[in-house]
């Protein structure tokens, strides 16, 4: 990695370090009132990405396809993910500790306009769909999704694991 790479993942981290205290310390966060989570929202911890973001399922035998809902001015980062320091979007099966993997076709990634160094940075954002197969789901697991919310101001949150919700078809 090239040292003008360092310096811009540095420059980064050290944003989103800044841009998280800040949120601490003011205490409240507004959202869209089309954000999935809706309206003002207190944290009495750090903001996560699961205020962001939500996931839906339309299945089809064992097979389906998920339905990113994401806030407005917010978006999560595609698989792959464009660097390897970014929190690619993955859908897995979790349960008793474990989680596996589920077979998914992850659309290329929208343009985010972001640019670190010479990498596009690209992302997934509101409706994306991401078809999924031979979903085999056990007694005491369940489908989530692994997402990383960021807006449009390059503002990324902490990291979330959030439940996949069936749709009735």
């Amino acid at each position: 990695m090239n040292r003008q790479t360092r310096y811009g993942l540095g420059m980064l981290a050290a944003i989103v370090v800044v841009a998280g205290v800040a949120l601490l310390i003011a205490g409240t966060l507004q959202t869209s009132l089309d954000s999935p989570a809706g309206g003002i929202t207190t944290y009495t911890e750090f903001a996560d990405s699961a205020n962001h973001v939500k996931a839906s399922l339309t299945k089809t035998g064992q097979d389906g396809v998920i339905t990113l809902h994401i806030g407005d001015g917010w978006h999560v980062n595609a698989n792959p993910a464009s660097l390897d320091n970014l929190i690619p979007t993955s859908v897995l099966v979790v349960g008793d500790g474990e989680e596996r993997s589920v077979q998914a076709d992850y659309p290329a990634g929208k343009n985010s306009g972001i640019k670190i160094d010479t990498t596009d940075i690209m992302v997934y954002d509101d409706g994306t769909r991401i078809p999924v197969h031979q979903i085999e789901i056990d007694a005491g697991e369940h489908l989530v999704m692994r997402v990383q919310a960021c807006n449009d101001q390059g503002i990324c949150l902490a990291p979330a694991t959030i439940s996949v919700v069936q749709e009735q078809v």
